[in-house]
Parts: C-alpha cells; sequence; structure tokens
C-alpha cells in the first residue's frame, strides 16, 4: 500500500495537490464516504418506498441515522483525530445541519424541478437523481472541511 501511495504522489496531477500521507487520508475518506453513501443511499430508497412521507422528510431521518456513522468513522478511520471531540462534535454538527438545508431545501428542490421539466412527473431521474446529485456537491467540500477545520 506504501508503495503505491508513493507511486500515486509521482503522478502530476497528483503530485501538486497531495503527499503519500494526505493521499491516504483521501483514500481513506473516499471509502467511509462510499461506504456511507451506499447505506444512506439503501436507506433512503426503502424508507422512500416503505412511508408515505415526502422525499424531503425521508432525506432528513436517513441524514439523522447517518449523522454519527460518518462522524465517528472520519474521527477515527479517515483522519486517526484524538483532538476534542465535543469541538469536533459541535463543527461536525453545524456542517451536518448546512449540509442538510442546503441540501433539502435548495439543491433537492431545484433538481427535482428541473428534471421535472425534462422528464416529468414519477419517472425514475425525478425520484433518484437528485439524491446521487447532492451527495456528489456534499461530498467534495466536506474533505476540505473535515480536513482543514473539524478534524485538524
Amino acid at each position: 500500500m506504501k508503495r503505491l501511495l508513493e507511486w500515486l504522489c509521482t503522478l502530476p496531477i497528483l503530485k501538486k495537490l497531495f503527499t503519500p500521507e494526505s493521499l491516504a487520508q483521501f483514500l481513506r475518506y473516499i471509502l467511509v464516504g462510499v461506504f456511507c453513501f451506499s447505506v444512506e443511499y439503501a436507506l433512503f430508497i426503502i424508507l422512500r418506498n416503505a412511508l408515505t412521507i415526502s422525499e424531503i422528510i425521508v432525506n432528513i431521518i436517513v441524514y439523522t441515522v447517518i449523522f454519527w456513522l460518518n462522524f465517528l468513522l472520519n474521527r477515527v478511520f479517515s483522519f486517526r483525530s484524538k483532538s476534542d471531540f465535543k469541538r469536533q462534535l459541535f463543527l461536525y454538527g453545524i456542517l451536518f445541519f448546512f449540509n442538510l438545508a442546503v441540501g433539502n431545501v435548495l439543491l433537492f428542490s431545484a433538481i427535482r424541478s428541473l428534471l421535472v421539466l425534462v422528464s416529468g412527473e414519477g419517472s425514475w431521474p425525478v425520484l433518484y437523481l437528485p439524491k446521487i446529485l447532492i451527495m456528489f456537491f456534499i461530498i467534495s467540500w466536506n474533505f476540505i472541511l473535515y480536513k482543514k477545520v473539524i478534524y485538524k
């Protein structure tokens, strides 16, 4: 693994962005992200089909469930942080609620409205694609904030 990380860091584009240590951290973050996304998305689909409530409420429920899993895995595994737990939890909570508001109120509504115009009400993209797009944006800005602010 160490040799692979060292080799990856010699690639021109990655050499400018990562040291071997930060690349390993990023790869661990991606693993946690894929795992949490899989759990979150599966839970979203299961609850959306099982409950007769709006996608926004389902998304809020799923976010609440995934909150602790993501926080603890990133703290312990991705960033290997031993800093002040309460401070990290507080900052993570602020970011969580920001992501919740942006993901549900702004992005989900805007993307769903656009897809309804393009695809029609009830089609697969209208029901599930917004969740995938929202997660892509949230994962992108979270890594930077986790590394530089929360788990530093």
